[in-house]
């Protein structure tokens, strides 16, 4: 809950300035990849905290994994994207 203004600030662009210097590459990506993660926790919090029916919790657990399959992908091009911008500053 905490970090949800931080990824949805930098989905949109914005970094905070203690990790101006220190990130480079795709912010906004980055961002982008935080909330399909907090996504993926609501999908998969909420119906069992409703005491969804069994054909729910399933939706809402395959749902959940598949989001969180997108943010991993979104996290390895991150990181590709981020080494390549770090290896252009060189």
């Amino acid at each position: 809950m905490f970090w949800l203004p931080l990824v949805a600030a930098q989905s949109v662009g914005w970094t905070p300035p203690w990790l101006r210097r220190r990130q480079r590459g795709p912010v906004r990506l980055f961002g982008v990849a935080g909330l399909v993660l907090y996504a993926s926790v609501l999908v998969n919090t909420v119906p069992r905290l409703a005491r969804a029916d069994a054909d729910t919790l399933a939706y809402a657990s395959y749902t959940g994994g598949a989001l969180m399959f997108v943010c991993i992908a979104l996290l390895v091009v991150c990181a590709v994207l981020a080494g390549r911008a770090r290896d252009e500053a060189r």
